[in-house]
């Protein structure tokens, strides 16, 4: 880990006195800085981003004090080793410090260490994105948002969508969860069907969340707007609004994605310390990060880390393709998986899906997630 110590400005110890915690609490039991040299390797990384430069539509700073001094005073978990490494240093240039993203995130899971990052602007998702994509050759994104950032304009955070489907197509963009109709335009939304990226009305994600885990069991990396909180429960974001996911339900979220086996990378950005008077979306911020490290303490081993070869093997014959789908069921928990034919080639591609799914299957629809990967990997 010393190749990263320059990278990083330490904790402000003014605003954390770790005497003033109680036992059995995050602020108490995880590292600091480079305490991390004489520990054990931690599960996981919390990193504070202040870039905004390309903040839209102006810039703003951020002050991350207030989300770690809740953060630490939550309860803690039990063998799960956590470091804070403070804040990523702003480059001399946003270039600069989008290659210090790049590299750290990808040093990081290299050392199989899952970093949350939190503060600066979504643009970031662009940098870490792609030290994924040097970890891991290819990587799937999902982005929780009410907006779809994609316009035709200079680089920034609200249009940086262009640019991040422009990679390499072994690695992709595959969701956007919880965009609000009224700020999306059908131009937007034509765009993402044309790149295969599966669209999620609020709505939808709020009815049934249950079809919204198997998204989360595919994904690498979460990009999460905070905007994407209402804001009587989230106000300090970027764009406030009185719709959006409740607290309870970002939470939920945050949680199934932490769950996810696959997942690499937790992201919350777009968070405004200076509209943060009363403290409520820090609070919020430090509670999603508490879920979806409770989702990693309660994974369960699955595909991709366990082999489909102990599952129950299912063929559903289908209509629309030429050959069976196989689905793949862990009966210890009922979770599905479906087999996508790839090209004409003998390879196939797992991914996740629902028991709503398969039985749409079964009465020969096809949900639009399963269509959609159908015709990426065709």
């Amino acid at each position: 880990m010393e190749e990263l110590k320059g990278y990083f400005d330490s904790i402000n110890a003014d605003s954390f006195n770790r005497n003033l915690c109680n036992e059995g609490f995050i602020g108490k039991s995880l590292e600091l800085d480079w305490e991390l040299q004489k520990s054990p390797k931690p599960t996981v990384a919390i990193i504070g981003l202040t870039e905004t430069r390309n903040a839209f539509p102006q810039k703003y700073s951020v002050n991350l004090d207030a989300v770690r001094s809740y953060l630490y005073q939550l309860a803690g978990f039990n063998k799960l080793m956590m470091v804070d490494m403070g804040n990523l240093k702003m480059g001399e240039t946003i270039k600069d410090t989008y290659a210090s993203l790049s590299f750290v995130t990808n040093y990081l899971l290299n050392q199989q260490i899952i970093p949350i990052y939190i503060g600066g602007t979504q643009d970031n998702t662009l940098p870490i994105f792609q030290g994924i994509e040097q970890a891991l050759g290819e990587a799937e994104l999902t982005l929780i948002d009410s907006r779809i950032d994609h316009v035709e304009d200079d680089f920034h955070a609200a249009s940086y969508l262009g640019s991040l489907l422009k990679l390499g197509k072994k690695s992709i963009l595959s969701s956007v969860i919880g965009y609000q109709s009224y700020f999306v335009s059908n131009q937007q939304l034509r765009f993402l069907a044309d790149q295969l990226v599966e669209t999620v009305r609020l709505g939808a994600v709020r009815s049934n969340m249950n079809q919204i885990e198997p998204v989360f069991r595919d994904a690498d990396m979460v990009s999460f707007d905070v905007s994407a909180i209402r804001q009587p429960d989230c106000p300090a974001t970027s764009f406030p609004g009185p719709n959006g996911f409740y607290n309870e339900e970002a939470c939920q979220l945050a949680y199934l994605a932490g769950l996810s086996d696959k997942m690499k990378v937790f992201a919350l950005f777009e968070y405004q310390s200076e509209k943060d008077g009363s403290g409520q979306s820090a609070h919020t911020i430090a509670q999603l990060i508490w879920h979806f490290i409770s989702g990693i303490t309660h994974r369960k081993g699955d595909f991709p880390v366990k082999d489909t070869s102990s599952y129950k093997k299912i063929f559903v014959k289908f209509d629309r393709i030429d050959t069976d789908l196989v689905f793949y069921q862990n009966s210890s928990n009922h979770r599905f998986w479906v087999e996508i034919p790839v090209g004409k080639t003998d390879e196939k591609r797992i991914i996740a899906c629902s028991e709503r799914d398969y039985l749409d299957i079964c009465n020969n629809e096809i949900p639009e997630r399963i269509w959609i990967n159908i015709q990426r990997y065709l």
